[in-house]
């Protein structure tokens, strides 16, 4: 993988991220080889990272983000609103800082489901939520924009199986075939726990199946952290799409 491609001199932005992985890896109390056994990279390269010696893939950033319990922004606080590129794929860093508004698509029919999950998601704050009921609203919201033409395209869409007009697995099935649409994340959100079911919505492209849990704070739990998960963990696909 080749280095980064900024406007900005190479040099200065391989010691900014140095210092800062130098930063990262002491106050969490790691020493060089620890951190080489742990992600398997040398303990001698990590020391070519930290002096800005070598420059860092995008890979062993990743995982080292991963280590130290921060965003991969973090490595990159003082070069501004940079914009960083690798190997024909481009990344905004800071447009992934784990604190963005989360428009979600909440597709189900039974009010008293959406009642429970509407103060379940209120947990979690930064959160657009748009329900529709049914299989044809929720492709005219995505496909047409016909239907609440003023919310913004989901970042994240968690999907009811028992919905009249197209079943959960159907539209599940519809989106993903959609070039303009595949790419969001769906969630299939369900009181159904049958294994043949759970394998076929990921085996048709869904990021995750939850079950309803009857109990609201474990199903409140659930739903947070699927959402922090979206939210902070990863970037998610709508980010990456703005800077294309």
């Amino acid at each position: 993988m080749k280095g980064y491609e900024t406007g900005n001199p190479t040099s200065s932005i391989e010691k900014i991220i140095g210092r800062h992985l130098r930063e990262k890896r002491l106050k969490r109390g790691f020493t060089l080889a620890e951190v080489a056994s742990k992600i398997g990279i040398s303990y001698q390269q990590i020391q070519k990272y930290e002096q800005a010696i070598s420059k860092i893939s995008a890979g062993a950033l990743y995982r080292l983000s991963s280590l130290y319990g921060v965003g991969i922004e973090k490595f990159f606080e003082g070069l501004g609103g940079t914009s960083v590129s690798t190997t024909g794929e481009s990344i905004n860093i800071f447009g992934h800082t784990g604190k963005k508004v989360i428009n979600l698509l909440l597709v189900e029919d039974n009010p008293g489901d959406e009642t429970i999950t509407r103060k379940a998601l209120n947990a979690f704050g930064d959160l657009n939520i748009l329900c529709v009921h049914d299989g044809g609203q929720t492709m005219e919201v995505l496909r047409y924009k016909t239907l609440c033409p003023d919310f913004p395209r989901p970042d994240l869409i968690f999907l009811d199986i028992y919905i009249p007009r197209r079943d959960g697995i159907a539209v599940l099935k519809e989106i993903k075939r959609d070039r303009e649409i595949q790419d969001i994340p769906v969630v299939i959100l369900t009181n159904n726990t049958r294994t043949d079911l759970m394998a076929e919505a990921y085996k048709n492209g869904a990021s995750g199946y939850i079950c309803k849990s009857f109990d609201f704070i474990t199903f409140r739990e659930n739903l947070t952290d699927c959402i922090k998960y979206w939210s902070s963990a990863v970037v998610l696909p709508s980010a990456a799409r703005r800077i294309e």
